[in-house]
């Protein structure tokens, strides 16, 4: 099974910075430091830059996808 069989915002084309962040447990400055590393890609709509969906799925299953329990991993920051 993909991740994108298992994630139902995978509809959307684009997430807002902060839904991707929180997504990926990870803060604002990591998800730009993935952009810097060409591991996800950001657009601008509206004047605002988003998130490419398809690239945090990419990025999901480059590097194994989330835990089965739904935790954070090590140094990883838990979500709300």
């Amino acid at each position: 099974m993909t991740i994108s069989s298992e994630i139902p915002w995978v509809q959307k084309p684009i997430l807002p910075l902060r839904v991707a962040a929180d997504l990926l447990c990870i803060s604002r400055s990591s998800l730009y430091r993935l952009r810097a590393d060409g591991k996800v890609a950001f657009t601008r709509v509206g004047g605002k830059s988003v998130v490419r969906t398809a690239s945090i799925v990419a990025y999901l299953e480059e590097i194994g996808g989330l835990p089965s329990d739904g935790a954070p991993r090590p140094g990883q920051k838990a979500t709300q």
